[in-house]
């Protein structure tokens, strides 16, 4: 039988890496997604959000292994990212084509539920940086 060693954390960078996509989350506030004119800008993403709350909440030494591509949107992710406390040492940048044809940042708006009525979200996040890492970019 195999055992698990943990290294102590005083000889980790880190105590929680995650890997995943950091998308642009717009929330219009108490309307609905398609009725709204302004929206507040967030980051998001499912583990990326679990590095944060780490980071933010119990004060652990995070970071993120994510791609975004490099135009303002990712500028802006980039900071949100920063005020979030996660370190961005394994953040990858992809090339902006000027259009968005082979990858962009992904966006999700996402709606407040309401009394009986769910909360909802719509995202965009095809052929985004994260989706896309060459197999030999990281080292390990």
């Amino acid at each position: 039988m195999s055992v698990l060693e943990i290294r102590p954390a005083e000889k980790a960078r880190w105590d929680c890496v995650a890997l995943g996509e950091v998308m642009l989350r717009l929330d219009p506030g108490d309307d609905r997604i398609s009725r709204a004119r302004t929206f507040r800008a967030w980051e998001g993403g499912g583990e990326y959000n679990v590095a944060r709350g780490l980071s933010r909440t119990f004060g652990l030494r995070t970071a993120i292994v994510t791609a975004l591509v490099d135009n303002p949107i990712g500028r802006l992710i980039e900071d949100l990212i920063q005020a979030g406390d996660v370190d961005r040492a394994h953040h990858m940048w992809r090339q902006f084509d000027g259009v968005g044809r082979t990858a962009r940042n992904g966006l999700e708006f996402h709606e407040r539920g309401v009394g009986i009525r769910s909360a909802r979200g719509s995202s965009a996040s095809g052929h985004t940086g994260a989706s896309q890492p060459p197999a030999d970019e990281h080292d390990g």
